[in-house]
């Protein structure tokens, strides 16, 4: 078939063998060069799917990390409330001292005057109506100083109390008017 036909077609039809030849070279050498891509690209897969691995290990590694200071903020938090609450406590105690000197002071001061009213009670229930002046004492009026002095009763007199006026400090002595209570003992 090849003696019919024209040397140019004959050349063409080289050409097409040649290019045909070429083109399965070229196809083997891509095979070729595919195939070691390939073998080439399996490793890079391994280190792909461990990359993705020690990804998801360090997002866990993260979120406890996240816990974890979310949990230390807490503690913060906390201890600045506790720092806080510490400072008012501080501050309470140091107002607190004041208070509680005067407290100590004002149980002084009830001492005394809780000795009088037993005293007064004592008196009110009646074990006890007859008084020794302790000092030479002023009988006044009404109960004050600020009433007229009607008689004065020498040191170690012995009188009769009727009446102890309201407030505890004057009582009301015999028929004569009141006396100071600072100035009268009970006679036992």
């Amino acid at each position: 078939m090849l003696k019919n036909l024209s040397s140019t077609q004959k050349s063409v039809g080289g050409v097409v063998v040649i290019a045909g030849v070429v083109g399965w070279i070229f196809a083997f050498v891509q095979i070729g060069e595919i195939d070691s891509l390939k073998s080439e690209l399996e490793p890079a897969r391994q280190e792909l799917a461990s990359a993705k691995e020690e990804l998801a290990q360090l997002q866990g590694d993260l979120e406890a990390a996240q816990s974890e200071r979310s949990q230390l903020q807490q503690q913060v938090e906390a201890t600045e409330s506790l720092e806080e609450l510490t400072a008012a406590l501080e501050a309470g105690r140091a107002q607190l001292l004041p208070l509680q000197s005067e407290i100590e002071g004002l149980q002084a001061e009830v001492e005394p005057l809780r000795a009088e009213v037993q005293r007064q009670q004592a008196l009110l229930e009646g074990s006890s109506l007859q008084f020794r002046t302790t000092t030479r004492a002023k009988v006044r009026a009404g109960p004050g100083t600020d009433t007229d002095e009607v008689a004065v009763v020498p040191p170690g007199k012995t009188l009769q109390v009727f009446e102890i006026v309201e407030d505890g400090t004057w009582y009301k002595v015999g028929g004569m008017g009141y006396i100071f209570h600072e100035l009268l003992e009970p006679v036992e």
